[in-house]
């Protein structure tokens, strides 16, 4: 006898005993995948949960078979608060777990992580799904998980921009004279027009002792005054001279 059919004959007589034994709707319960919908890239790594839905049923076990649709299963991962009679892995998707004293409460059954394929659409699904209660099955319906995988986006080169030559800036420097420069500047000017005035004045004085030139001064008199007078001596001394040598011839 297997692990499903002791686990729901334990229940049955267990609530036989007490007298619970009834029919209960076996659509209400069911298995769902989460998210529902996604969109994706390729390559991208999308992670699901995988739970039982339910519906105010007392649930004690969860039956079925994951099936993967352009999905690469990387792990399956039980959630806690499960106790799993056939765990279920990426080899061997299949799985029976239990759900200590039961629950009426929807719960999480374990996570799986899957790697998207190529572009398109890809799913997770459930098959063979039983969903058991207190002894007997309260529901078999399940969801699955619809993903849109895009492709990846082309990345272009971008043609490089030629770089402009470069100019070559050239750099004017300001100069800055203060009050003392300009003082000095002022000073060179001063000088200059008084170098201008003494080149005139010099000018002048040449120009006036040409023109006076032309008429001796006194001194100038008196110079050739002093040379007609001893050009005067001198004659008479070389007649003198003359005189005293024919008297002795």
């Amino acid at each position: 006898m297997n692990t499903k059919m002791k686990i729901i004959l334990l229940t049955a007589i267990f609530f036989s005993a007490l007298g619970f034994v009834g029919t209960v709707d076996a659509s209400d319960s069911s298995v769902y995948v989460s998210p529902a919908n996604l969109t994706t890239t390729v390559g991208s790594n999308i992670s699901a949960s995988i739970g039982v839905n339910t519906s105010g049923n007392k649930v004690c076990a969860v039956e079925g078979k994951l099936v993967f649709n352009n999905l690469s299963c990387q792990s399956i991962t039980i959630a806690e608060g499960v106790t799993p009679q056939t765990s279920p892995t990426c080899s061997n998707p299949n799985f029976l777990v239990g759900i200590p004293n039961c629950t009426s409460l929807n719960k999480v059954l374990f996570t799986v992580s899957a790697k998207a394929g190529s572009s398109g659409v890809a799913s997770i699904s459930i098959t063979g799904v039983d969903v058991i209660g207190e002894g007997f099955s309260v529901g078999s319906g399940s969801g699955s998980g619809n993903y849109t995988i895009n492709a990846l986006p082309v990345v272009t080169t971008p043609t490089p921009t030629p770089t402009p030559a470069k100019t070559k800036t050239v750099k004017t420097e300001k100069t800055i004279v203060d009050e003392s420069e300009s003082g000095n500047d002022e000073n060179k000017e001063t000088s200059k027009e008084d170098k201008k005035d003494n080149k005139k004045d010099n000018l002048a004085a040449v120009s006036g002792a040409t023109e006076g030139s032309t008429t001796p001064s006194t001194g100038f008199k008196i110079l050739i005054g002093f040379i007609v007078l001893i050009a005067i001596f001198y004659a008479g001394y070389l007649f003198t001279q003359k005189k005293k040598k024919n008297k002795f011839n």
